[in-house]
């Protein structure tokens, strides 16, 4: 199959890598480059670390006086990145934050949150509803691109596209804008499109067909692609 894949560059060569090998061709089109922010590490007192991507540990030399707190994550390649970036203290891991929150519980930690800027806000909620203290610190930002991209345009106008894959609610509303922009609504909803969520499907209403990963990440997605 010919899959669209919109996430950040690095992100999406390494999605291809594992799509190719597995017979699929895949068409990289950005919508959002990540971009490191200059925010200095908040003062305090933390007991444990929180971190829900791979990007929060992009600049591993500022994790020296860290590296001996527990740390409890979302995703496996969350954990890869904090392994190479010398984290061996990984306490708790989960799917996704709601799910990470419930791993951790009812308790009074303060937790450090190696966050992104745009984040969906569910894991500070619930640990602050369980007793918890989270003060971020926000490592990245993403920012999306102005125009949806040569790649995607050719390929959508030339009906070269299968199936598209959508990492994240904020990517799938975006990919319907940027298509609607350039004219070409229909035909970016005319492939498959699989969701990594609910909620993500619904900003992709109106589509031939919609499938939900069974899982919120890589995996969920590549199961929904191989059910088609």
């Amino acid at each position: 199959m010919h899959i669209l894949l919109t996430r950040p560059e690095a992100d999406a060569r390494l999605s291809a890598e594992k799509l190719s090998a597995l017979g699929h061709c895949c068409i990289v089109a950005p919508l959002f480059e990540i971009a490191p922010t200059d925010e200095h590490k908040p003062h305090g007192d933390f007991s444990g670390l929180l971190a829900t991507s791979a990007h929060a540990f992009d600049a591993p030399e500022q994790f020296q006086a860290l590296r001996d707190l527990p740390l409890h994550l979302v995703g496996e390649r969350t954990a890869e990145a904090a392994r190479r970036a010398g984290f061996a203290h990984m306490r708790s891991s989960a799917p996704d934050g709601e799910a990470l929150a419930e791993s951790i519980g009812k308790g009074a930690e303060h937790f450090l949150y190696l966050a992104g800027r745009e984040r969906r806000p569910e894991l500070e909620t619930q640990l602050a509803a369980q007793g918890h203290r989270v003060t971020p610190w926000i490592r990245y930002e993403t920012r999306q691109v102005a125009h949806l991209p040569q790649t995607a345009h050719a390929a959508l106008l030339g009906s070269k596209i299968d199936v598209v894959l959508h990492f994240s609610t904020r990517s799938a509303a975006l990919y319907r804008a940027l298509a609607c922009a350039a004219g070409l609504e229909a035909q970016a909803l005319k492939p498959v499109q699989i969701a990594i969520s609910a909620r993500a499907a619904q900003k992709l209403a109106g589509a031939g067909k919609i499938a939900v990963a069974p899982t919120p990440d890589f995996d969920g997605l590549l199961s929904a692609l191989k059910a088609l």
